[in-house]
């Protein structure tokens, strides 16, 4: 288990950053998040966890950095770094569920070095530089260059979620 970095952020959100971090979840729910895929180049991953105290399914929308084909892995990071909910309730929950599209998969995940996340969030800038640098824009995230955004993914958690055979 990875007990650095913490992540970028130092508290919770607030404000319209708490509801820039909700965006998905609602667009997801109200059926309208491929739109946003679409036309963004992004894609997302719902993930539903249960609850570390509470024991009851919470969901979170993260972004997937990359994906493996081959391999058949996604990769998402968490910009809280170990201090996200969904990221502690995975690690002591570790059977969860995922959603790409509309493909519906039990899952497990595995934290990855640092050096791996500069790595995934550098070539997603390649590929789609503007979408990139608006979704860490808008999340408080600035940076000016490449070096810039490789310091800033030390500071974050990279997970390889790794779907599991359905069972039965």
């Amino acid at each position: 288990m990875i007990t650095e970095p913490q992540g970028v952020f130092k508290g919770r959100p607030r404000g319209l950053l708490r509801l820039f971090f909700k965006a998905p979840l609602i667009l997801h729910r109200l059926g309208l998040v491929w739109w946003i895929e679409k036309f963004s180049g992004a894609q997302w991953m719902l993930i539903t966890t249960i609850g570390r105290k509470s024991g009851k399914p919470r969901q979170v929308m993260v972004d997937v950095v990359d994906y493996d084909k081959e391999a058949d892995t996604f990769f998402v990071v968490s910009a809280y770094g170990q201090r996200a909910d969904w990221v502690r309730n995975i690690q002591a929950n570790p059977d969860f569920r995922a959603q790409v599209g509309r493909r519906k998969f039990p899952a497990s995940a595995e934290f990855l070095p640092p050096e791996i996340a500069e790595e995934k969030l550098i070539a997603q800038m390649r590929r789609a530089p503007r979408y990139a640098k608006a979704v860490m824009a808008l999340g408080g995230l600035k940076y000016k260059d490449e070096a810039g955004l490789r310091a800033l993914s030390r500071k974050m958690v990279l997970l390889a979620i790794h779907p599991q055979k359905q069972k039965g």
